[in-house]
């Protein structure tokens, strides 16, 4: 699927749906623990055209990122826990060929409304309470795609899983829980594939009490939204997510120069810094304006540096480009 596949003009008009899209933002931000009201016509509309569309863009990205490191090798079987209208699975299965996805919630409500998007989906089937002794744990992926900031905690059974997708808001207090959640996850057995390089702890949790991790992905969408978003506070240009990929087998080794993204570039006289992750120390790239021009990297890009150590040169807490 393209990513403006997703994007579903609407038959309302974007004025409409803009006072749909706020009244369902206002609603997320006043009650930012409840259950999302599928049964109301303004959260549809909002969510069938707005929200669904930027929502599956973030688990495209991580699903993306999963592929990449091979991070879905092996696996049949997803259980999306907290689903929603099948975001997630409507992601994973736009990548891979999967043998059986199984979508946990409350209420099938919501599934039968967006049935345009999930009746689609191959081996698929619905449950309130996930109950299957046949699944072959070793074989399945547990997704929780912004389920735990409802939540607040993983499923009971969710250790026998082999493998993890975890996706969370990507705010400051959600953020920082992930961060938390990923040493527990350590301890418990797991390893990180993505986003991290590294099994150390990790520096946005150990040594800030603000910063939190995430990815930043610019947005492809068509004319229609981007008329619709000139109607609205909110600016979607780009996005962000804040993920988890888990698996009890060990990942592949990175390339020792291969460092990851971890904060927007802070321009400052002389020289731009962007945050960067390759260990438990906190880390910043810089680029001296004398030397070269700052390359365009958003969080969650990698960066390969120069494999000559001549041409660089580490000050303090800084990794300094000399061309």
């Amino acid at each position: 699927m393209s990513t403006h596949d997703i994007f579903k003009k609407p038959e309302i008009t974007l004025q409409k749906l803009a006072d749909y899209v706020l009244q369902l933002s206002d609603f997320y931000i006043d009650q930012p623990t409840a259950g999302t009201p599928w049964d109301k016509e303004y959260c549809y509309q909002a969510y069938s055209h707005y929200f669904l569309p930027l929502n599956y863009l973030r688990n495209d990205l991580v699903v993306r990122r999963g592929v990449d490191v091979g991070f879905f090798a092996d696996l049949d079987t997803t259980v999306d826990w907290g689903s929603g209208p099948g975001t997630s699975t409507l992601a994973l299965n736009s990548h891979l060929n999967l043998k059986k996805n199984i979508l946990v919630d409350i209420s099938k409500r919501h599934l039968t409304r967006f049935s345009d998007l999930w009746s689609g989906f191959k081996n698929s089937e619905f449950t309130e309470v996930f109950k299957d002794p046949k699944i072959n744990y070793a074989k399945s992926l547990l997704v929780c795609s912004y389920s735990l900031t409802e939540k607040n905690s993983l499923p009971n059974g969710w250790d026998d899983f082999e493998a993890l997708m975890i996706l969370e808001p990507a705010t400051s207090d959600d953020g920082r829980k992930l961060l938390e959640l990923r040493e527990h996850l350590i301890k418990s057995g797991y390893s990180l594939w993505a986003p991290c390089l590294h099994q150390s702890k990790c520096p946005l949790l150990t040594q800030s009490k603000k910063d939190w991790c995430h990815d930043r992905l610019k947005v492809d969408a068509p004319d229609w939204f981007w008329e619709l978003e000139k109607k609205l506070p909110i600016k979607n240009n780009t996005i962000t997510t804040s993920y988890l990929l888990a698996r009890k087998r060990k990942p592949p080794e990175h390339a020792k120069n291969q460092v990851r993204l971890v904060g927007d570039q802070l321009i400052e006289k002389g020289k731009t810094r962007q945050m960067l992750c390759r260990g438990e120390n906190r880390e910043f790239l810089t680029w001296l304006h004398k030397n070269s021009k700052p390359e365009e990297l958003f969080r969650g890009d990698f960066f390969e540096l120069p494999e000559s150590e001549s041409d660089y040169e580490l000050i303090s807490n800084e990794i300094r480009l000399k061309k």
